[in-house]
């Protein structure tokens, strides 16, 4: 196994190290500088011999991307549900389902695939490398998942504390717009911080709070892989199991929820700083593992392909952007 990955794996590694690098030396997200050097690494640098390098770029893919969505579970709390209350949860319910069905069905109207809807309406980066493995999407479908979710958010994030301040919403009702509406930490930090301090703490726990029905959204996914549609026929395929990264992440979860409950009744500084450090050795797994992924899965991408899609994969992203919006704003005032 050494022999046959070990030229893919010793490049994504050595890669990894430069992302890290380039994005504290520029300042950039280190999970989006990772799949873009990936991508330019691989079109550009390795040549005719780059499938030599394909087996460690897939071991990357396949094996190490379902640990790193496992450990994502260490980002949820279950009792969270209990803190936000009945109607939040609601609220954040919809907003996952209004997201995912309108990334679905905006890409058939536009004459994009289905499964591709799913992909990008499913959430941020990490929840979009899970639906994608679910649905067995190829690595330009996913990157192009990712493009799209950027132009996305990056462009809703410049306008979206302004539309706040059209519809007259005040702090709480901007953020929960914002953490609602947009699926990634990057692009909802800086337009919830544009409102204020307060808003920014709501915002990224309503974020927090969609982590909740990820395990749902893929569970939905799961069904839809199910079914494959000829003609006008319904065929029933294979049973499908859920990915151990879907049941890993929530058993995760789960238990990080129990630790997080102790430290409220523990009352021990060796328990309280376990924790603190076990939480962190979680969230640092989960970072540079899907960053090592990222790079194995940009190092296939053929950017011809990117390129020939970049004029539809804008459009559809901005007619989506404005449904997203005109709903999540329509979610806000009737639940506020």
């Amino acid at each position: 196994m050494v022999k046959k990955n070990g030229l893919g794996l010793g490049l994504t590694a050595i890669l990894l190290v430069v992302t890290i690098w380039i994005s504290k030396k520029f300042g950039w997200n280190e999970i989006n500088t990772a799949l873009i050097l990936g991508i330019i690494v691989g079109n550009l640098f390795l040549g005719p011999k780059a499938y030599k390098f394909y087996p460690g770029f897939n071991f990357a893919n396949k094996k190490i991307l379902p640990i790193a969505i496992t450990c994502l579970g260490v980002k949820i709390n279950y009792i969270i549900l209990l803190d936000l209350g009945v109607k939040i949860i609601g609220f954040v319910f919809l907003m996952v389902v209004m997201l995912l069905f309108t990334a679905k069905y905006v890409a058939k109207f536009m004459g994009e695939k289905e499964e591709f809807g799913l992909t990008l309406g499913s959430g941020g980066v990490a929840s979009i490398a899970g639906s994608s493995e679910v649905l067995g999407q190829p690595e330009e479908e996913f990157a192009l998942a990712i493009i799209a979710m950027n132009i996305l958010g990056l462009t809703a994030m410049v306008i979206m504390p302004g539309i706040s301040r059209f519809l007259g919403f005040d702090h709480t009702q901007s953020a929960l717009y914002i953490g609602g509406t947009l699926s990634s930490f990057i692009h909802i930090i800086p337009a919830a911080y544009s409102i204020g301090a307060d808003s920014l703490g709501l915002a990224l726990l309503i974020k927090t709070g969609k982590l909740l029905f990820f395990p749902l959204v893929l569970i939905y996914i799961a069904e839809i892989k199910k079914k494959k549609t000829i003609g006008d026929e319904k065929i029933e395929s294979k049973k499908i199991k859920l990915p151990f990264f879907v049941k890993g992440f929530m058993a995760v979860g789960a238990l990080f929820t129990l630790l997080e409950y102790g430290i409220e009744k523990i009352e021990l500084q060796w328990y309280i700083e376990g924790v603190k450090y076990l939480k962190l050795i979680f969230s640092y797994t989960f970072k540079y593992l899907l960053m090592f992924a990222l790079i194995g899965i940009g190092g296939k991408i053929n950017i011809k392909t990117l390129l020939m899609n970049g004029k539809r994969l804008i459009i559809y992203s901005l007619v989506l952007m404005v449904v997203q919006l005109a709903l999540g704003a329509g979610l806000v005032k009737m639940f506020y």
